[in-house]
């Protein structure tokens, strides 16, 4: 992936001010069904990081397939630990 554009759209985001002008222009980038892969993504994150349930159960409550648990899962692996614990503290 061209690091350049999604650098430039990170910048983007990070100049939006208001709640309100962060969601319409999330509205412009992504569709329904992008956005909801995005919550998805996010409640899978959350819960693996608050350790509380199985993947089966995190499939079960949130009605999403282990294969999205295991990239997700995958995904916390790679990151930092500073990262995890910024996440786990804001999440």
């Amino acid at each position: 992936m061209n690091q350049g554009p999604w650098k430039a759209f990170i910048r983007l985001c990070e100049d939006m001010s208001h709640d309100q002008e962060l969601s319409a222009f999330f509205d412009l980038f992504f569709t329904i069904e992008e956005k909801e892969t995005l919550a998805s993504r996010y409640l899978i994150i959350k819960a693996l990081l608050e350790d509380k349930l199985t993947q089966r159960e995190i499939a079960n409550t949130y009605k999403v397939s282990i294969s999205q648990i295991t990239r997700g899962s995958n995904a916390l692996k790679i990151i930092s630990h500073k990262l995890k614990k910024a996440l786990t503290s804001r999440m």
